[in-house]
């Protein structure tokens, strides 16, 4: 057991336009906005983790250019929201439709839960996932 690193404190994401981006963990995921400043903001999530959303340098444009996933939803890099039942992940995904979301992969049962996979406003991809701790052993 590592003696040093006890946790994730906060993530932060580099996102294209700081106003549309709050919208969207704001509004569409329902997250609680911590703090707002000028070129940031903060969305506490749990207890204990943050995820931070940071303007990048000079807008759109040059985020496109040098930041903006490549392969919108098809590469694995990814981080996951928790859900509290498999019910609620395919609830989550028609919210997500009627405001619009790209879904990557639908809503699906798993050994261990549910999941689905979703884009948000700057091509990164999000995961809704209900983990069932003792779904290996039906």
């Amino acid at each position: 057991m590592n003696d040093f690193i006890k946790g994730i404190c906060h993530f932060g994401l580099s996102v294209s336009d700081l106003d549309e981006s709050v919208r969207f963990y704001s509004e569409v995921l329902g997250l609680a906005m911590s703090e707002r400043r000028e070129k940031d903001a903060f969305f506490q999530i749990g207890t204990d983790d943050v995820l931070a959303l940071i303007q990048y340098p000079d807008g759109a444009a040059r985020f496109d250019a040098e930041m903006r996933p490549q392969h919108w939803g098809k590469a694995f890099t990814h981080f996951g929201f928790a859900a509290d039942s498999a019910k609620t992940v395919f609830e989550f995904q028609e919210h997500l439709k009627a405001q619009g979301v790209k879904i990557v992969k639908e809503a699906y049962e798993r050994w261990d839960g549910a999941s689905l996979y979703f884009l948000d406003p700057n091509g990164y991809t999000l995961e809704y996932i209900y983990f069932d701790p003792k779904g290996g052993e039906r």
